[in-house]
Order: C-alpha cells, then structure tokens, then sequence
C-alpha cells in the first residue's frame, strides 16, 4: 500500500527524514526561548542583566552569521558540510551547558556573553542552515517544502510537554535533551537525508554568474532586492515585535491570572491552524503566487494589528492571535521561493540570508525597544493602530512593487512542486 503513494513521499531518506531532521533540530527552540531564561536564574545563578546579555549576543551571533552561511550555502549546495558542523554543535550543548555554564554561577559578563554566542550560532545559523538546505532539496527530491516545515508546528505541540517533564525531573541536566535531539538530528544528516542526484541541475542557473562578492554586491543594489528588503522592514518585523508583548496587552482585559491560561488555549489553536495552513499552502500558493503569497500575508498582519488596536474586549484579542496561524504558513514558504524565482539561484541562499535573515533581525534589534516604549507612553491601542497602518501601507506597497517571478523553460512548473513558480 504504501509503496503505491507518489515518489518520493513513499520514501525515508527522500522526504521522511527532512521531516524527522526539522522536528529533531527545532526542539532547540522551546528550550532556549521558553525555558532557558528560567533555568539561568534558578539553576545556574545568572543575574537578569547577564540574561539578557545573552540574548542579545544570541541576536548578534545570527546577524554575524547570516551572511556567511547564506555565502558558505551557496557554494556547497547539496553537499551536507554545513548540516554536519550544526549537527555536531546541538550534541555538544548539552556538555557545554552542563560543565561549563553551570559551574560558572553566571559570575562573569564574559561567560554570559560566551553562552549567547554559542547558543546564537546554533539556533540562528543553524535555523538558516536548515531552511535553506531543505528548500533546495525540495526543488531537487520533488517534495512539498511547507509539508517538512510542518514538523516545527509538530513540534510546537510536543516540545513543551517534554521540556516541561525534563525541567521537572532532571532541572540540572534540562540542556542533554538538546544533545539527544541533536543526535537524532545528525543520524539523519549523516544516514537518511537523501537527494535526486539525476535533478541536481535545478539548482543552479549555468547561464549565470557564480556566486561571487562581486554578484552579490550587483544584485544587492538591484531594484528587486530593495523593493523586497523595504517590503519586508515595514511589515514582518512589526508583526513580530507585537508578539513579544500580547500576552501582555491579553492580560489587561483581566483582574486575575485566569488571562494567561485562556491566552495558552488560543496559541494552542494557532498552532493547529499553522499546521492545517502548512498542508494546504502549496495548492494557495500554485494559484496565486509567491509574490500575491507574500502581499496577502503582509495583508493578514496589517489587518491583525488593526483589530488589535481597535478590540473592546479578549474576544478579538483572541481572534487576532488566531491570525497568526494564518499568515505562518505564507511566511514560512512564500519569502524563500520568491527569492528562488525572482533571483540568480546561485546566489539563493546569500540572497535569503541578508533579507528574511539578518535585514529582519536588524530591524527588529532597532525597534523592539522604540515599540516597546511606546506601550508605557501611548498604550497599547494606539500603538497598534500606528504600526497597524504602517504594516497595510507597506503591504500595498509590495502589492504593487514585488516583482513577478519567472520561469526557465527548462524547468516547467510541473516538476516543482510547491517550490515551482505559479503563473501571476
């Protein structure tokens, strides 16, 4: 029966393994950005400013990083370097945080900055690593991209019952289950991930420079690339900067904590929507675009924080996390085959580095406290409106100036699955 299922979904190594490689890599996520916070204080004696240092080094890691693995990606191109060094990383955290970290009591800014390095090249570089090798195979093994992304809203379910567990069980050895998922995770690079090698032509454009500074320097100037970084400043960061505080607007609408849990039910259900979006994204995406993929979701956020601004009560709160779910597909899949489409592929994972990675990071960094402060002196609700409308004005704008993708002849959009270009 289930070698009757279309090739290459009846096959481990050719898509079962990308999924079970992104779930096992992802676990890092939870850990870190959930959890880690609270075990620095409680176990290993960190000060709250030597937390927060390290996560700001853990920012300026995967800006350092980005340029360089998009840069390195390109000239490997399917071969696995990359993944190995990543891979090798993630079993070596648990080592580290246990006789390293820890003994250390967070005495010293040094090791809080130390920390925020190594954990940012992990999880940062390694996410773009990830992405980036994933999308390629996907154009080379034929597969649905969105469906191997599925595994990080897998994850989203599954990760906090076990951190919860390991937090609760084995607090100062929490940090091994990212050595256990992190060998999972080499096991696959090393054994299963396998690619077509019949289609590896697909990955590059032979009529095209190599990827060189030179090039890249070209096409960093060209009218395309700005139009998609100016796109992207104006809606995505936005968005995300709003999610690092709606739990708190979310808990003003009530006198106990009762806020909170209601609050865990909407993200679990923004999960489950997430992860309905991420099956059914590449039948969206085949009728309208990477480019419209992208406009709508820009669309979908500048709308969410306009009913932010404007909601009399949680009902709506909930509904605009709810929107979330929507728009998570689109951003998982739209910006990285928009750049396949639209630029030189030998130059795809440069390209996709310095926008979606390091140009959404910057601006983030720059605002996250100018939006922050403005919570305190403008309230929530005019906050929202403002970013609210700055979000829609940037969206039409990529409405308008996103450029439309093209197809090579040579590679008709049948055989691309959802990574393949749809007619605009």
């Amino acid at each position: 029966m289930f070698k009757k299922i279309k090739s290459p979904y009846n096959s481990f190594g050719k898509f079962w393994s990308y999924v079970v490689s992104e779930m096992s890599f992802n676990f890092i996520w939870p850990v870190v950005a959930t959890y880690s916070g609270l075990w620095l204080v409680k176990y290993a004696n960190f000060s709250h400013a030597n937390v927060g240092l390290a996560f700001s080094m853990m920012s300026l890691m995967g800006l350092i990083s980005s340029p360089f693995v998009g840069y390195l990606g390109d000239k490997v191109l399917e071969k696995k370097y990359l993944l190995l060094f990543m891979a090798i990383c993630s079993v070596l955290l648990g080592p580290f945080m246990q006789w390293i970290v820890l003994p250390m009591h967070g005495s010293t800014y040094v090791m809080a900055i130390i920390l925020g390095l190594v954990i940012g090249l992990v999880m940062n570089g390694g996410t773009s690593v990830n992405e980036q090798y994933e999308q390629r195979m996907s154009f080379v093994n034929n597969f649905q991209y969105s469906w191997v992304r599925s595994g990080v809203t897998i994850m989203g379910f599954i990760a906090p019952l076990i951190c919860g567990y390991l937090l609760t069980v084995m607090p100062r050895k929490f940090f091994w289950g990212l050595s256990v998922s992190g060998f999972i995770y080499l096991l696959m690079v090393i054994f299963f991930l396998k690619h077509d090698k019949k289609n590896l032509g697909v990955l590059q454009d032979k009529k095209a420079e190599k990827v060189n500074l030179k090039g890249i320097l070209k096409s960093v100037f060209t009218k395309k690339f700005i139009f998609l970084i100016i796109f992207l400043l104006g809606t995505v960061p936005l968005s995300q900067i709003a999610d690092q505080q709606i739990i708190n607007y979310f808990q003003t609408f009530f006198n106990t904590s009762h806020g909170t849990e209601l609050f865990s039910y909407v993200t679990t259900i923004q999960q489950v929507l997430a992860f309905v979006g991420m099956i059914i994204i590449p039948w969206v995406i085949k009728r309208i675009g990477y480019r419209n993929g992208l406009a709508i979701m820009a669309i979908i956020m500048g709308v969410r924080l306009l009913i932010l601004a404007f909601a009399p009560n949680w009902v709506w709160v909930a509904f605009a996390q709810l929107l979330t779910g929507i728009y998570t597909p689109f951003w998982f899949v739209c910006p990285m085959g928009y750049i396949f489409s639209v630029f030189n592929k030998n130059e795809f994972a440069t390209i996709q580095s310095l926008s979606t990675g390091a140009a959404v990071q910057i601006s983030q960094t720059i605002f996250s406290g100018v939006i922050g402060m403005s919570y305190d002196r403008l309230g929530f609700h005019l906050t929202y409106t403002i970013i609210g409308i700055i979000c829609m004005v940037f969206a039409l704008f990529g409405a308008a100036f996103l450029v439309r993708s093209h197809k090579s002849k040579k590679e008709p959009a049948a055989k691309l699955s959802d990574s393949s270009v749809a007619n605009e």
